[in-house]
């Protein structure tokens, strides 16, 4: 399958590295030279030129795809792409001569969610993106989750009540470090499945029972329940206090973000303060829809003044959030946070690396924009299976998956085992609808046969994508 990339920054070689990884054909187009020699190493077709070009995009084989992803700096460039895209297809292969031709999927990263509020059912027909992909709220349900448990190292989610989870072992792991997995589960009432072990300068390992786990290794889980998360950290070694029931936030920036971040802490019951050094900013908060709610404060204040911050009782916040426009200040302003005495810090990035180095160091808890953006478009390039996408920073040759199992699909009435065989995954949890209609997530057993609406979870080697997608798509 051949898929056209507009934009070589972080984003678009991030989505072409994990592209090219499970052998599609990928093209990757940008006007900056420096970006186009980044680019390269991934050892896809790599095209200098402006994507909002019809002969850049004639060159890069437009007719021959059948996705197309706009993931430059620009929204309306974005935006404007994927249109001409569409239209060029059209051109080269009219659908009144060519009825049977495969359809093109556009994809664009959108920065300002505001642009496409409530224009889900009209996008396409305006602007030519069938998907806008704006990781706002991707990335705050991460975050929010992440700091529940502020010892780990990443929690990543596969929609539903499903994780992926990742700690490292603290030589005070007493019930853990030295023991077998067998004997590490037996010692740990209701220990989630360990499905990776990362160890400093080895290869990861998929462990069975018999492997040891040493202190300093991190171990991936796959988990249900974000109420597992306390109890992995604790068999890990980490001692954590307690997560409120209704906390208090502190939320540094009044942008779009910490508005919506302000919003859904509020809608759980939280006390929120939110300070922002702009004027404007803090007004145009309080006269929106939620500036009046009674566990709302906006202060404008500098950000910067400790003596201030020490004033207004930061200390006495559960949570402290850095949503800022610049990733540096974001960072600078977690680790005052940090340094005062709040707890649990957090804070959103744009930059990857940035948001890695973070949560090495361990003062806060980072998520990355540009990281969650690359995950929902590969969600969405692989919509012929319904789900979940999910790439593992740790563990780059290893994807999660989930499948959903519609009426009418060749694996109903299949085995796990059965299912297991046809291809090089292994299924982690079954979702299925009890009895009272709740959905419920199940470890599969191998005899366990597949209904109709189950959402399998699984994990797959990167190079086996497009096999996983052909045994599971119909």
């Amino acid at each position: 399958m051949r898929i056209i990339i507009g934009g070589a920054g972080e984003v678009g070689r991030g989505v072409a590295r994990a592209l090219y990884n499970e052998g599609q054909d990928v093209v990757l187009i940008d006007s900056n030279p420096n970006a186009i020699k980044e680019a390269q190493s991934i050892d896809a077709f790599v095209l200098l030129g402006d994507v909002t070009r019809r002969d850049v995009l004639k060159e890069a084989g437009v007719k021959d795809a059948e996705v197309f992803i706009a993931a430059t700096g620009s929204d309306e460039r974005n935006m404007l792409s994927c249109a001409l895209a569409r239209d060029l297809l059209e051109e080269e292969l009219p659908r009144d001569k060519y009825p049977n031709r495969k359809p093109l999927l556009t994809i664009a990263r959108i920065h300002d969610g505001d642009l496409i509020a409530d224009e889900e059912g009209r996008l396409s027909r305006w602007s030519g993106v069938d998907v806008a992909i704006c990781p706002h709220q991707a990335s705050i349900d991460r975050l929010t989750a992440g700091l529940k448990s502020s010892s780990l190292s990443e929690v990543l989610p596969l929609g539903g009540d499903a994780w992926i989870v990742e700690v490292d072992v603290s030589p005070t792991a007493e019930n853990m470090a030295s023991y077998t997995l067998d004997q590490a589960n037996a010692n740990i009432d209701g220990l989630p499945k360990v499905f990776t072990i990362c160890r400093k300068g080895e290869t990861a390992i998929v462990p069975d029972g018999d492997t040891v786990i040493h202190a300093g290794d991190r171990l991936i889980f796959a988990t249900i329940g974000e109420h597992t998360f306390k109890r992995i950290s604790k068999a890990a070694g980490h001692t954590e206090p307690p997560y409120p029931d209704s906390p208090r936030v502190a939320i540094f920036g009044a942008t779009a973000l910490g508005r919506q971040l302000a919003s859904e802490y509020l809608s759980e019951g939280s006390w929120v303060t939110v300070l922002d050094e702009r004027l404007e900013a803090a007004n145009e908060l309080v006269g929106s829809s939620i500036g009046s709610h009674k566990r709302l404060d906006v202060i404008h204040c500098n950000l910067g003044d400790v003596d201030l911050l020490r004033e207004i009782e930061i200390v006495d916040h559960d949570i402290a959030i850095a949503a800022l426009d610049n990733d540096h200040e974001n960072i600078a302003i977690a680790m005052r946070a940090a340094d005062l005495g709040v707890v649990r810090t957090g804070l959103v990035l744009d930059d990857s690396a940035l948001a890695r180095v973070v949560r090495r160091i361990g003062l806060t808890y980072a998520v990355s924009e540009r990281r969650v953006a690359i995950d929902s478009i590969l969600m969405q390039v692989h919509r012929r299976v319904p789900g979940h996408y999910q790439l593992m920073p740790s563990v780059p040759e290893i994807v999660a998956m989930s499948a959903t199992i519609f009426d009418g699909h060749t694996r109903i009435g299949q085995t796990i085992s059965r299912i297991e065989k046809k291809g090089a995954f292994r299924i982690a949890f079954v979702e299925r609808e009890n009895s009272e209609g709740s959905r419920m997530m199940f470890r599969p057993k191998p005899d366990m046969t597949v209904k109709i609406g189950d959402r399998l979870i699984l994990f797959a080697s990167s190079d086996d994508i497009q096999k996983v997608e052909k045994i599971l798509e119909r």
